[in-house]
């Protein structure tokens, strides 16, 4: 019988600490959160190797490694509200509730109501599970502290951007051809203002293929 038990703790041994990633509560989630459950079937044997595994559709579970290094970037605090785009199955949902007050998870009707019956099974009572169009986001009272795109974008509408506070924090991978990086955006007056975070690359999400301006902030 495969033993997850051990091949989460190797993940975070092997890909996630040496990657540089160090915060304690991203450590901790990683090692509690069952990423065997967030995979379909048949593939639970490989849920934690160093790939991006894909869910249908446009939509992938983003290789451990990469999405560390991207929640290290967000600074998530355990009093923060975050938006989680294109949630998939639900893992990503579930490792931010771990470290933050409330997960608002946003995906289509394909992975909808998998999200919500896997996340209600991992526990995550601090997740909330919406469905709609990914580019358009959600329909929210508050604005968000935080929030981090599952996919690969080349722009990021205004809709989106519109949901995060002054001052939040937004995290996403911006692809050009076959090359990718990760950056970290600050909301300043309304304004989002990039800067570089990491390579990576991953694949491009739906309706999110567009050229952008960047302002980058040192």
């Amino acid at each position: 019988m495969y033993d997850f038990i051990q091949a989460r703790r190797e993940m975070v041994d092997c890909q996630i600490r040496t990657a540089d990633v160090t915060n304690y509560s991203i450590l901790k989630a990683f090692s509690k959160v069952a990423r065997e459950m967030f995979v379909p079937d048949g593939t639970s044997s490989i849920a934690y190797g160093e790939t991006n595994i894909h869910l249908g559709k446009d939509r992938y579970l983003l290789e451990p490694r990469i999405f560390a290094k991207m929640l290290e970037l967000l600074k998530v605090n355990s009093n923060d509200l975050i938006l989680d785009i294109g949630c998939g199955f639900g893992y990503s949902s579930a490792i931010i509730s771990e470290m933050a007050e409330l997960v608002i998870s946003l995906e289509d009707d394909f992975f909808f109501k998998t999200a919500q019956q896997k996340l209600l099974e991992a526990s995550a009572d601090n997740t909330i599970v919406y469905e709609g169009k990914l580019s358009e986001g959600i329909n929210y009272e508050e604005k968000v502290d935080a929030l981090i795109i599952q996919g690969g974008v080349q722009t990021i509408p205004f809709k989106i951007k519109d949901q995060l506070k002054n001052g939040g924090r937004l995290v996403a991978i911006f692809i050009n051809g076959f090359k990718g990086e990760c950056r970290i955006g600050i909301k300043k007056e309304n304004q989002i203002y990039w800067d570089h975070g990491f390579d990576a690359y991953v694949p491009l999400l739906e309706n999110f293929s567009k050229n952008e301006e960047f302002i980058f902030w040192k």
